[in-house]
C-alpha cells in the first residue's frame, strides 16, 4: 500500500479541504517530512488518518480524557460542553459548514484504491458514509459505522484496526509497547503475525463443535426405546378395549334376541287375552308411532331454524330500526337516483348541443361542475348514517330483510304454533302410553298365564335397561379409545421425530469427532508457529535493537516469551528489571520492537510517525534517522518538530527525503499547509 494522495477536511485544526500529496518519485528515496511546532497540526494529520482507516475507534475516544469514562462516537465528533470541541473544526462549524471528513488515495498491487469517510452534521447528530471505490471492482458504501460493512472489511483486510498501532503511531508513546505486556498488546502482536486468523477459525470451530455436541445429544436410543414401549403399552391397551367394547356389543346383541323373543311370548300372550282387539290396537300404535316421530321433526326442524330469532327480540328490534334507516331514508333514494343522473349529466349539460353562446370559458365550466357536486352532496345522509349500522345495504336489499325481521318482532304466530305442537306431542306419547297399557292389560288370562305375561314383561324391560347400560359403557369405552389414540399419535410424532434426530445425531457425533481433530490439529499447528514466530521476532527484535542501541550494554539480549511479552537479560544472562531501564532504552526496545515485527510479519503498509525522536540523546536519534527510517518501509511519514530535527539531523534524512511540508497554524485551529520544509 502506497499512499498517494491524503486530503483532510474540516477535522480537528484544519479548516477546509487541506491536501498533501505523497506519491513518491519512484528513486528510491521513502520518506515525507511533514513538519510542525506543537499543535500546528501534526497529531491531528495522524488522527486524521487513523479515523479514516478505522472510524471513531475506542482507542481514539481513550486520547481525550473526561470525567467518569470515554466519550461517546458522537460526543468525540461534535464535542461536549466545555470539556471537548470535537473533531468537527469549531471554526468551520460555526461559519456554517456541516460536513467534515478525510480522504486518501493509495495504490496496491491490484491498482489504485480511493477512500472517503464523511460525515453530515443534521440538528445534533453528524450522519457518517464510508465510501471505498477501487479500480479493479465496484464500489463500495456503508452508512454510520456498519461493524459487518463491505467497506470497512476492503478496508480491514489491508490495515486490520488492531494491528495499525504499529504503523501508525505516537512517538512519544510507543514506549508503552516495550513497557506493558498487556494482553491486548499482545494480542495485536499475534494478529499482525497471522495468528488471530487462527484463532478466528478456532473459534468458529468451536461454536460449530458446540452444537455438534448438542446434536449428538439431542436424541439417545434409550429414550427412543422407551417411546416404543409407551406406544405399545398405549397399542395394547386400545385392543383391550376393543375386545372390551366387542364383548359389550356381543351381550347386545344377545340381548336383543332375547327380548325379541320375550315380544313374541308377550304378542301371543296379548293375543290370547284381547284376541279381535290385538290387531285393531297393534294397527292404531303403528299409526301412532308414526305421528309422533313426524310431528317431534317437524318441531326440532322449524324450532332449530327459527328459535334464535324468536328468542332474541329485543336484537332483532335494533336490527328492524336499522334497516328502517335504509329502507325508509329519502335521502338515500334520493342519492341512488341523482348518482345516475349525475353520472349522465356532465356530459349532458356541458358537451352536447346546443352549446351556450358565446361559450363557457374553463375557469365557467370548472365553476358548474363544481356547483353541481355541491348540489349532489347536500342530499347524501348524514355521517352517522354512513358510518354506524347497516347502510351499506341496498334499499331493496334492506327492504326484504325488513319485512322478514318484523315479521318475527310483531307477529306470534310461530310461539303460538310451538305450544301446539308441544301439546300435539304430548297428545301423541299419551295415547300411545294408553295403547301399550291395553295391550298389556291381560286380566282375563288365567293368573298362570298372567304370572307368566309378567316375568315375560318384566324380562323384556331388564333386558332393555341393560341394553342401555352396555351401550353408556360402550359409549365411554369409544371416549377412552379416542383418547388413547389421540396420545397414540402423538407418541408416534414424537418417536419419529426422535429417531430423525438419532439419524441427526449419528451425523454430528461424525462431524464432532472430525472437528476435534481438526482443533487439535489447529492447536499444534498455532503452537509450532507460534514457537517459530517467536523466536523470528526474538531474532529480529535483537538485531533491530544492536543497530539502533550502541551507547552502552546494559541489555544484552531481549528475550520473547510464548506469550509474546519482552523480557531483558543483562551481560551474564541475569535479569534485569523494567524499573531499572531508562525511559530512553524502553523507546529504543519499542523502536526495535516494532522494526522486528514489521520485518517478520512481511506485510507491507506505510509508517507513519508522529514526534519521531522523543526521549532520544543525539547519538541514538542519528542511528534512527540513518539506519531506522530509511529502511523502516517503502513509505515512511515522519512528522518532526524543528527542536527534534535540527540542521545537521535534518542533512542526515535529507538524501532519503523525497517531499517536505510546513504546517503554519498560529490561530490554534486554522492550520494550513504549505510546500517545504524549514531548512
Amino acid at each position: 500500500m502506497i499512499l498517494q494522495r491524503f486530503c483532510i477536511n474540516n477535522l480537528f485544526s484544519y479548516r477546509g479541504p487541506s491536501e498533501f500529496d505523497l506519491a513518491p518519485p519512484g528513486d528510491g528515496r521513502n520518506v515525507v517530512l511533514i513538519w510542525g511546532r506543537k499543535g500546528y497540526g501534526k497529531t491531528s494529520f495522524l488522527n486524521s488518518l487513523k479515523l479514516l482507516f478505522t472510524g471513531v475507534s475506542d482507542e481514539l475516544r481513550e486520547t481525550v480524557q473526561r470525567r467518569g469514562g470515554r466519550f461517546g462516537r458522537q460526543e468525540y465528533l461534535l464535542g461536549r460542553g466545555d470539556e471537548w470541541v470535537g473533531v468537527f473544526n469549531h471554526r468551520a462549524r460555526a461559519a456554517g459548514d456541516a460536513g467534515f471528513g478525510v480522504s486518501l488515495l493509495w495504490q496496491e498491487a491490484a491498482g489504485s484504491v480511493q477512500v472517503e469517510r464523511t460525515w453530515q452534521l443534521d440538528k445534533d447528530e453528524a450522519a457518517e458514509t464510508l465510501r471505498v471505490t477501487p479500480s479493479f471492482g465496484d464500489p463500495l458504501e456503508d452508512r454510520n459505522g456498519d461493524p459487518e460493512g463491505e467497506a470497512r472489511a476492503f478496508i480491514q483486510a489491508r490495515l486490520p484496526e488492531a494491528v495499525m498501532p504499529f504503523f501508525i503511531y505516537d512517538g512519544e508513546k510507543v514506549q508503552q509497547i516495550a513497557e506493558a505486556n498487556q494482553e491486548g498488546r499482545l494480542r495485536q502482536i499475534e494478529q499482525l503475525l497471522d495468528l488471530a486468523d487462527i484463532d478466528l477459525v478456532n473459534d468458529y470451530l468451536g461454536r460449530n463443535l458446540g452444537q455438534w455436541r448438542r446434536e449428538s445429544k439431542d436424541a439417545s436410543q434409550h429414550g427412543i426405546n422407551s417411546l416404543r414401549h409407551e406406544i405399545q403399552a398405549l397399542e395394547e391397551r386400545l385392543a383391550g378395549l376393543a375386545a372390551e367394547r366387542g364383548d359389550l356389543e356381543e351381550e347386545i346383541e344377545q340381548n336383543d334376541y332375547a327380548i325379541k323373543r320375550a315380544d313374541v311370548a308377550l304378542q301371543a300372550r296379548r293375543q290370547f287375552a284381547l284376541q279381535s282387539e290385538e290387531a285393531k290396537l297393534a294397527g292404531k300404535r303403528e299409526g301412532t308411532v308414526a305421528a309422533l316421530e313426524q310431528r317431534t321433526q317437524d318441531f326440532f326442524d322449524a324450532f332449530s331454524r327459527d328459535a334464535p330469532l324468536v328468542l332474541h327480540p329485543r336484537l332483532l328490534g335494533t336490527a328492524a330500526r336499522e334497516l328502517e334507516k335504509i329502507a325508509a331514508h329519502p335521502n338515500r333514494r334520493l342519492r341512488d337516483d341523482l348518482e345516475r343522473v349525475f353520472a349522465a349529466l356532465p356530459a349532458r349539460v356541458f358537451s352536447d348541443p346546443p352549446m351556450p353562446t358565446p361559450p363557457l370559458t374553463r375557469e365557467q365550466d370548472d365553476f358548474l361542475r363544481r356547483k353541481l357536486t355541491r348540489v349532489l352532496d347536500s342530499y347524501r345522509p348524514d355521517a352517522a348514517d354512513l358510518t354506524e349500522g347497516l347502510f351499506h345495504l341496498s334499499p331493496a336489499r334492506a327492504d326484504a330483510l325488513l319485512r322478514v325481521v318484523e315479521d318475527y318482532v310483531q307477529n306470534d304466530h310461530l310461539r303460538t304454533q310451538w305450544s301446539k305442537d308441544l301439546a300435539e306431542i304430548r297428545r301423541l306419547k299419551t295415547e300411545l302410553s294408553e295403547i301399550d297399557r291395553k295391550r298389556n292389560d291381560v286380566a282375563n288370562l288365567a293368573p298362570e298365564e298372567r304370572r307368566l305375561f309378567d316375568e315375560r314383561l318384566e324380562e323384556k324391560a331388564g333386558l332393555a335397561a341393560r341394553n342401555d347400560e352396555l351401550n353408556r359403557q360402550i359409549g365411554g369405552l369409544k371416549e377412552q379409545e379416542r383418547g388413547l389414540n389421540t396420545e397414540l399419535g402423538k407418541k408416534r410424532d414424537t418417536c419419529r421425530q426422535e429417531e430423525k434426530k438419532a439419524v441427526n445425531a449419528s451425523a454430528a457425533r461424525d462431524k464432532l469427532t472430525l472437528g476435534q481433530r481438526l482443533q487439535d490439529a489447529l492447536g499444534i499447528y498455532r503452537s509450532a508457529l507460534k514457537s517459530r514466530r517467536r523466536a523470528d521476532i526474538e531474532q529480529a527484535i535483537n538485531q533491530r535493537f544492536a543497530e539502533l542501541m550502541t551507547s552502552h550494554s546494559q541489555i544484552r539480549r531481549i528475550r520473547v516469551n510464548e506469550d509474546f511479552s519482552l523480557h531483558y537479560l543483562g551481560v551474564q544472562d541475569e535479569p534485569v528489571g523494567m524499573s531499572n531501564i531508562s525511559a530512553g532504552m524502553k523507546q529504543l526496545v519499542a523502536q526495535a520492537l516494532l522494526w522486528g515485527l514489521k520485518d517478520v510479519s512481511g506485510k507491507e503498509a506505510p509508517v507513519v510517525v508522529d514526534t519521531p525522536l522523543a526521549r532520544f540523546d543525539r547519538g541514538h536519534q542519528e542511528n534512527l534517522i540513518t539506519r531506522y527510517y530509511p529502511h523502516a518501509g517503502t513509505q515512511v511519514i515522519v512528522l518532526p518538530t524543528d527542536a527534534e530535527l535540527d540542521r545537521e539531523k535534518y542533512a542526515l534524512l535529507q538524501p532519503h527525503v523525497y517531499r517536505e511540508y510546513c504546517l503554519e497554524n498560529p490561530d490554534g485551529d486554522s492550520t494550513r499547509v504549505r510546500p517545504g520544509g524549514y531548512y
